[in-house]
């Protein structure tokens, strides 16, 4: 009979090591091999529940606010008006502002709150882009929750 040093306790854990650095050194090789993949690093980073959940309609939610539909569009063939829909978190113990950079009705739109969670976005007389945001804060006034509107405007 042939006597060995290594018992087979010894001997799993050598194969079990082995294994894991075989799995190991094919995860660490080049990636040159096949074409770059078609949606590229960059789209899979924006898209990251991570960085930035997103919801239904590709929509960032922050939070838990949201505004649905997240941009609005006033062309000659769509002037508006426009009504958006904003949700809070559902422990509705905090507070809804908005605040836009669209310069009111000479501006670009005008953003007014309708009934319920609807919000108005109405075009105004000139040209461009603006954002308006909507902040949901606690009662100490600590912005807890965000959701942006973008607004375009080519009337």
């Amino acid at each position: 009979m042939i006597k060995s040093k290594f018992s087979p306790r010894i001997l799993s854990f050598g194969l079990a090591a082995a294994v894991a650095a075989a799995m190991l050194a094919g995860c660490g090789g080049s990636q040159a091999l096949g074409p770059a993949p078609a949606q590229g690093i960059s789209s899979q980073i924006s898209h990251s529940p991570v960085l930035t959940p997103d919801v239904k309609g590709h929509c960032p939610a922050h939070g838990g606010v949201r505004v649905t539909p997240c941009s609005v569009d006033f062309t000659a063939s769509s002037t508006g008006p426009d009504t958006v829909t904003v949700r809070t978190p559902k422990d509705k113990k905090g507070t809804l502002s908005e605040y836009d950079n669209c310069g009111g009705a000479s501006g670009i739109a005008t953003v007014t709150q309708g009934s319920g969670d609807d919000w108005t976005v109405t075009a105004g007389t000139t040209t461009g882009s603006c954002t308006a945001v909507f902040d949901y804060t606690n009662k100490h006034g600590k912005v807890i929750g965000h959701a942006d509107l973008s607004i375009t405007n080519s009337i």
